[in-house]
């Protein structure tokens, strides 16, 4: 948000400084148009950086679980309140038995880089990225009645994918509580 601002008062000083030069009232010198246009390439710079973060969701630092990040922002936190969830403490239970385990879908949703690069639930096979979530669920999730387990990074990847699948249709989605950091603190004990 600070850097739109800045990017209008930015786009503000240049409109009214072209402005005053067609009404005659200011003359701009060569080091003022130059500051202007460093300004610019300044905040285009900076505005570039912040916006093509990798992975916003892993770099964040959360105390206990991410459901600390949903108690910031209202639209989070409507969904999580809507989204079923799973304990890791329960997901473990069921990755131990093996027969109903055969009929659940892991659906891990993180980037495939960071799902190629960061161990995940072990067994887990399936990676669909939260971002292309609508375009291929549909082909690699076929039967819209399957039990699915979302799995993400904290959980809120994971709630606002089991939203989106509910919304597509599918009617038993859980997510994974407090994602692998729940996952990974489960079985670091």
């Amino acid at each position: 948000m600070k850097i739109i601002n800045t990017l209008s008062i930015v786009t503000l000083f240049a409109v009214l400084n072209a402005g005053a030069l067609q009404a005659g009232s200011h003359t701009t010198t060569e080091a003022e148009a130059e500051a202007v246009s460093e300004t610019a390439t300044e905040v285009e710079s900076a505005t570039t950086t912040e916006t093509d973060a990798k992975d916003s969701e892993a770099d964040r630092v959360v105390s206990e679980t991410s459901m600390a990040i949903t108690s910031q922002n209202d639209y989070i936190k409507g969904i999580m309140e809507k989204t079923t969830h799973i304990q890791a403490e329960r997901l473990a239970e069921i990755m131990v038995e093996k027969g109903e385990a055969n009929d659940i879908m892991f659906l891990d949703i993180r980037p495939r880089s960071e799902f190629a690069e960061k161990e995940g639930v072990p067994g887990v096979e399936l990676n669909i990225p939260r971002n292309f979530l609508e375009v291929e669920a549909y082909e690699k999730l076929p039967e819209l009645d399957a039990p699915i387990i979302i799995i993400s990074s904290k959980g809120i990847r994971g709630g606002l994918a089991a939203h989106t699948l509910a919304d597509m249709g599918y009617t038993n989605v859980r997510n994974l509580l407090g994602g692998l950091e729940a996952w990974e603190k489960l079985t670091a004990e």
